[in-house]
């Protein structure tokens, strides 16, 4: 058995000090006060938090790799260095791309869940596309674009349809209802994004099942005093959730606080929206086939100049978070509760509970990553 000794532990919205955890085979087995418990291995986190493991819902790659990739290696390689940044699981994030491009990295996915490997699990797809609105692509490639239908998913998604955990789509494309009926009745998380609906049509969406909003703000009608649009119908609905980019340049400081007022911090969840170029200089680089220039850290289309994903980590959301004014307990439940429960694992994930997997991350007192357990296993966040 290990012991995580003496720190500061998250448990929901506060924080237990001089706590102990208890693990075992991957497992936490129980929460006390200092001292205790006895173990075989003592991790001492004096003077550190300790928080659940960081999950990610929307990241599209890392250092040099994507999703779209349909490669394997990729995907380990992204694993290991969203680990090294406190992020224990994740959805790999798909672009609007061809039906064959999409099918490899469905199995790539498909494969690396079957094997075992380095750094952060991954959980299953986030399918962002195709069937969204070309008047709001953002960073989508729009010749791939398809009109929503049941059997158009179904054909898109093959024998990969399960793990397919949720998927990006817009109210205002033809067969959107038929599609997003289907997809509840699986157990899919249909979010709303890329589209240029009204308020009553998102209102409608919202209806219909599409109960997540795709990076906030970002790709949708904006809050205007007489067409409140896609945002102001998330902000008015209290049984939706959302996603926000918190790397300053997606969302202003100020806009992230008044979603974050409006919504709660149990109807957030902190997103990376990260592409190839996260963890590596300025350059030119790939989101899925679009070419993207970033320029001090900031990625655009290459042709057109659209925000083109981000080169955030989410322990850099949190200390951005942080940084304007959000208690660190709050921010900790949008990197961690919310986003288990969008990608439908919050009875294992996201809480430091007895039961639960032993996905943790201990942060030093300037909120850097001093170390991360996934199932219970140290990561080597210097690898």
């Amino acid at each position: 058995m290990m012991i995580i000794r003496g720190g500061a532990v998250y448990q929901k919205d506060r924080w237990e000090h001089d706590a102990d955890i208890l693990i075992e085979d991957g497992k936490i087995l129980g929460i006390a006060p200092k001292g205790k418990y006895d173990g075989e291995q003592i991790i001492d986190a004096s003077g550190c938090y300790v928080c659940p493991g960081f999950i990610d819902v929307h990241i599209h790659g890392c250092v040099g790799r994507d999703v779209m990739d349909g490669s394997v290696e990729s995907l380990e390689e992204m694993a290991k260095f969203v680990a090294s940044h406190g992020t224990t699981s994740f959805l790999a994030t798909t672009t609007t791309s061809s039906r064959e491009a999409t099918r490899n990295s469905l199995k790539a996915v498909n494969d690396i869940m079957k094997k075992l490997y380095q750094g952060a699990e991954i959980l299953g797809v986030h399918l962002e596309g195709p069937f969204i609105n070309p008047g709001a692509k953002g960073a989508q490639a729009e010749q791939y674009i398809l009109p929503a239908s049941r059997d158009g998913f179904v054909d898109l998604a093959g024998e990969y349809e399960g793990i397919i955990k949720r998927i990006t789509m817009a109210p205002d494309v033809e067969g959107a209802r038929e599609l997003t009926e289907y997809l509840v009745s699986k157990g899919t998380v249909v979010s709303m994004g890329h589209t240029v609906a009204s308020y009553e049509k998102c209102i409608e969406g919202i209806e219909w099942g599409m109960r997540h909003a795709t990076h906030f703000y970002n790709a949708m009608t904006p809050l205007k005093h007489r067409e409140p649009g896609a945002v102001g119908a998330f902000l008015e609905r209290d049984d939706t959730t959302i996603e926000l980019i918190a790397d300053f340049v997606h969302v202003h400081p100020t806009a992230l606080k008044i979603a974050i007022g409006l919504k709660g911090y149990d109807k957030v969840a902190l997103i990376t929206d990260s592409m190839a170029a996260a963890g590596m200089a300025d350059g030119e680089y790939y989101l899925g086939s679009e070419a993207v220039i970033v320029k001090d850290g900031v990625a655009r289309l290459k042709e057109g100049g659209n925000l083109a994903g981000s080169t955030l980590t989410q322990d850099q959301a949190l200390r951005n978070m942080v940084s304007i004014g959000f208690a660190l307990s709050d921010v900790v439940r949008m990197l961690t509760e919310v986003p288990a429960g969008i990608a439908g694992v919050s009875d294992y994930k996201g809480r430091i509970e007895k039961g639960y997997d032993a996905d943790l991350v201990i942060l030093d007192n300037e909120l850097n990553v001093n170390r991360v357990f996934i199932r219970g296993n140290q990561y080597d966040i210097c690898s």
